[in-house]
C-alpha cells in the first residue's frame, strides 16, 4: 500500500488496461527486479508481496548476492522459503558472495553447493523441472522475449595443500561449457524473439549514459579480480548474434595459467540471421546506472541498486532509505515495449536522491 502512488505508472509501463479507440491493447512484459539483497529477509518479503499483488507484473528477478558476506554464513532457507510465497515465476542469478568470495573452504562453496542452496529449492519458481545448472534460459512466448541467466563465477574447484580453493570464489570467470551453452542457446532463440541477458556483473568495458537515472559521477565498475583479465567474451558473442555473423576468438587467462584453459568463442550465426538484443541486466555495484558497451554501443547495460535496507550495503547508493516508509524499498519494474523497442523503468520505493533528483520513471530505446 505504501507504494500505491506508483501503481498507475507501473500499469502504464506494462500497458495494462490500455484501450485505444475502444480496443484493448496488448500488455507488455514487466518484471520486478532487485539486486544485492544481502541477507535482508524483510526486503525479499516486500518484493514477493508486491510481485503477487500487482497484475502488471509477470515475474521477479534477483540479480545475485543473496548472502551478506560468505556462503557459510547461513543455510539460505530464508531465501528459498521466501520465494515459496511467490505466485509468479521468480528467477535467481548467482553473485560473487553466494559462493563465498574467498579461498577458505570452510566458508566457501563448490558450484554444486551453490546450486543446492539457491537454485535447486526454487526450481518450481524458475519453471525448469530438470534444471541442473546455475545458468539457464526462459522463453516468454506471449511476449516473444527470451531471458538468459548467466553465472559469472564458473571457477575450477582445485584445492591447495591446506585444503582451500586455489582461486577465490569471487573471481570473475566463465568456463567453456557455459560459453558453448550460451552459443547454442542463442542459436536456438526463435527468429522473431528479442533477447535480454541477466548476470551479476557486466564483463566488459562500458560507457555511461548521462541521465537522471544514472548516479552522478559513477562509471560502471569493472569487476576485479578477473581470471581472464578485461574479458569481452559475452559482448563479443552477443555482437556476432546481433549481426548474424561468425565469431572465432580465443581468450587466454591472465592468472592461474596452470589451472585455467584458454576459452574459445566459436560460432556462426549467419544461418539464423540478425538478432534483436534488449539489454544486459546486472547488479553488483549497488547504484543506479544506465550505460552501453564501449565496444558495441548497440548493447545496452542497466545496473540496478541494492535492495538491501542496510546502512553499510546502501552506503554507495544515492537513494536514502527509511524503514517503515515508502523509502524502505528499493525495487525496479523493468518493462519491455517490444514493438517500439523501448525499455521502461519504474522505481518502487525510494525514488529521490540525496540531492533531490527524482528517479521514478525512465525509458531508453534499444
Amino acid at each position: 500500500m505504501r507504494n500505491k502512488d506508483v501503481e498507475h505508472i507501473v500499469n502504464a509501463a506494462a500497458n495494462l488496461g490500455n484501450y485505444a479507440y475502444g480496443i484493448k491493447q496488448p500488455k507488455r512484459f514487466a518484471m520486478l527486479v532487485m539486486a544485492d539483497i544481502h541477507r535482508c529477509p524483510n526486503q525479499l518479503h516486500n518484493a514477493v508481496e508486491y510481485l503477487n499483488e500487482m497484475d502488471a507484473l509477470d515475474a521477479g528477478l534477483c540479480l545475485g548476492d543473496m548472502q551478506g558476506g560468505d556462503y557459510a554464513e547461513n543455510d539460505g532457507t530464508w531465501y528459498s522459503m521466501g520465494l515459496l510465497w511467490a505466485n509468479k515465476p521468480f528467477y535467481t542469478v548467482i553473485g560473487n558472495h553466494d559462493g563465498g568470495n574467498s579461498k577458505r573452504r570452510e566458508i566457501s562453496a563448490t558450484k554444486e553447493e551453490v546450486y543446492g542452496k539457491f537454485i535447486r529449492p526454487n526450481i518450481a519458481s524458475i519453471g525448469i523441472p530438470d534444471l541442473d545448472k546455475t545458468y539457464y534460459a526462459i522463453n516468454f512466448d506471449k511476449y516473444k522475449l527470451t531471458l538468459i541467466v548467466l553465472d559469472n563465477y564458473m571457477l575450477p574447484e582445485a584445492l591447495d595443500a591446506d585444503g582451500n580453493f586455489r582461486i577465490s570464489r569471487g573471481v570473475e570467470c566463465m568456463n567453456q561449457e557455459e560459453i558453448d551453452w550460451l552459443i547454442s542457446t542463442l542459436l536456438a532463440v526463435p527468429e522473431d524473439y528479442h533477447v535480454m541477458i541477466a548476470s551479476h556483473t557486466y564483463q566488459g568495458e562500458s560507457k555511461r549514459v548521462d541521465c537522471s537515472w544514472t548516479q552522478v559521477g559513477r562509471e560502471l565498475e569493472v569487476p576485479s579480480p578477473q581470471a581472464y583479465g578485461f574479458m569481452e567474451v559475452i559482448p563479443d558473442i552477443v555482437n556476432a548474434w546481433i549481426k548474424g555473423e561468425a565469431i572465432d576468438k580465443k581468450y587466454a587467462p591472465t592468472a592461474n595459467t596452470d589451472l585455467l584453459p584458454t576459452l574459445e568463442a566459436r560460432a556462426d550465426f549467419s544461418s539464423r540471421g540478425k538478432g534483436e538484443f534488449v539489454s544486459h541486466l546486472v547488479g553488483h555495484v549497488h547504484y543506479s546506472y544506465i550505460g552501453k558497451s564501449a565496444v558495441y554501443p548497440e548493447q545496452n547495460i542497466i545496473a540496478f541498486p541494492t535492495a538491501a535496507n542496510d546502512d553499510w550495503q546502501n552506503a554507495g547508493c544515492d537513494l536514502p532509505r527509511e524503514r517503515g516508509t515508502k523509502a524502505e524499498d528499493l525495487l525496479t519494474v523493468f518493462a519491455v515495449d517490444r514493438d517500439e523497442r523501448i525499455m521502461h523503468l519504474v522505481r518502487v520505493g525510494s525514488n529521490f536522491t540525496n540531492t533531490l533528483v527524482e528517479r521514478t520513471y525512465f525509458s531508453i530505446s534499444y
